[in-house]
């Protein structure tokens, strides 16, 4: 799988090992992204958190396809409908958005409801990095294709 395919398309199945690899390397390149077009992004000022700047926001936007598309690649693997994976992407779009318009960002100023959403976010994408990057994959081909990682 080229590296066009691994960070862009939804199909086919990738094992654990690759999934940790992606989501370390997008990581590592949001971080670095960030540091150069919002610097300042989630810092602190006079007890309130600021939310991104627009250019950050973009750029965190952009970052959920690859994001997603891992996961997808990896809900394939364990047999799980590839929907969850978009499900999460579109759960992280919704993140990015919220966080520019000042939601979600400090618990110490959030409504009860808010509250309740970031918490849920978060027992999503921590299900979610749970199940991927855990739980072995589907034994053999399955109806996303080829075991990646040679099993019969």
């Amino acid at each position: 799988m080229n590296l066009s395919n691994y960070f862009f398309s939804a199909r086919g199945r990738i094992g654990r090992q690759e999934y940790w690899l992606g989501l370390l390397v997008l990581i590592a390149v949001s971080m670095a992204v960030t540091a150069v077009v919002d610097p300042s992004a989630m810092t602190v000022e006079n007890g309130v958190v600021k939310p991104p700047s627009f250019a950050g926001t973009v750029w965190n936007l952009l970052i959920t396809w690859p994001s997603a598309a891992i996961a997808i690649k990896r809900f394939n693997d364990r047999d799980w409908p590839h929907w969850l994976g978009y499900a999460l992407g579109g759960l992280m779009a919704a993140l990015v958005v919220a966080n520019y318009n000042g939601l979600l960002l400090d618990p110490e100023v959030m409504s009860p409801a808010e509250k309740l959403v970031l918490l849920g976010l978060v027992i999503a994408f921590f299900w979610s990095i749970v199940e991927n990057g855990f739980h072995a994959g589907t034994s053999g081909a399955n109806r996303y294709g080829p075991d990646p990682v040679g099993g019969q």
